[in-house]
Parts: C-alpha cells; structure tokens; sequence
C-alpha cells in the first residue's frame, strides 16, 4: 500500500481509465462523477475511512465513474496485484460474492 496526497481539483482517476489500485479515503472531500455529469457538483460523496475504485479492480475493466477531489485529500492506494494476492487467500464464497455485487453495481449503473 502507498499514501498519496491529492490537491482540490484534482482527479484521482477518470471514467475509462483502466482500474490498477483501489483506495481509502484517509482525509479530504472525494466526489463521484458519473460519465453523464457535466456539472461540478458530485452524484456521491466518498466519506473518510470508504473505499472506492474498487469495481475496475475486481471486474478487471474501465473505471465507471471518474474521482474528483473537492478539497485537498489524503488516501491509502492498494494495487490490483496487492488486492489479488489478498483475495486469493480468502474463502472461494468470499471471492465469488466481491465478483458479483461488484458485476450487480455496474449493472445497475449501465441500465440508467
């Protein structure tokens, strides 16, 4: 895992970027920009101690949404590999359910 600092404005990552970490809000203000947002506010907020990138990650496809910092923000990035290597020691039950409500999230986004 790495720490890294973002500043107000700042993209943590855009929709259609391939998923390579998933993150922790440590500190700062985190919005969610879904590709049909065209304003400046966010669909959703991230709140401290949330973990968000995690889709692209575990789908292993583009990121659905791209992530803005609204105010200056601190996170905890885990790489795919890191995520993987976690998973793969956990029960098969475990890794099947992250899989499928990750696959029902995006799902339900695509049909809006």
């Amino acid at each position: 895992m790495k720490k890294l600092e973002f500043k107000s404005g700042q993209f943590i990552f855009k929709a259609g970027d391939k998923g390579e970490d998933l993150f922790l809000l440590m500190d700062g203000d985190v919005g969610v920009f879904l590709p049909t947002n065209d304003t400046k506010e966010p669909n959703f907020k991230v709140g401290v101690n949330e973990v968000f990138g995690e889709m692209g990650v575990i789908e292993d496809k583009p990121r659905m949404a791209s992530i803005r910092c609204m105010s200056d923000a601190t996170v905890m990035a885990l790489s795919k590999a890191e995520f993987d290597a976690r998973v793969e020691k956990a029960d098969p039950f475990i890794r099947a359910l992250l899989r499928i409500l990750s696959q029902t999230v995006r799902n339900l986004q695509d049909k809006k």
